[in-house]
């Protein structure tokens, strides 16, 4: 069973996200703030990790970042900050894709 990490401090937005994700037979496990991920992350592996931008202990760009020189674990962004540069930052370092807020929860299964 793929394991996702869900990092997004809307607990609404949250829930929705691990209860579809669960839904489709993977395994999400869910955390609010950066603090809580790089916790888990130290501890065990995930096979994706949904990662907000805007978070309450700093910013997604900067995780990701620390993520990918750690692991080669696939990051989706999912984020209200739809300017292009924005996009372009995620994707320089090193997400799969960019995913603006409001989304599709059918596209972003599919993705």
């Amino acid at each position: 069973m793929s394991r996702v990490l869900v990092i997004e401090d809307d607990e609404i937005l949250n829930g929705g996200l691990c209860y579809n994700l669960q839904k489709r037979g993977l395994a999400p496990f869910s955390v609010y703030t950066i603090k809580e991920a790089r916790k888990l992350l130290s501890q065990e592996t995930y096979d994706l990790i949904l990662l907000d931008v805007n978070l309450p202990d700093g910013e997604g760009f900067t995780f990701c970042k620390w993520v990918k020189k750690r692991a080669e674990v696939p990051v989706i962004f999912l984020t209200a900050r739809d300017l292009e540069e924005d996009a372009l930052t995620g994707f320089d370092l090193g997400a799969e894709d960019y995913v603006t807020k409001p989304f599709s929860m059918k596209i972003l299964l599919k993705k």
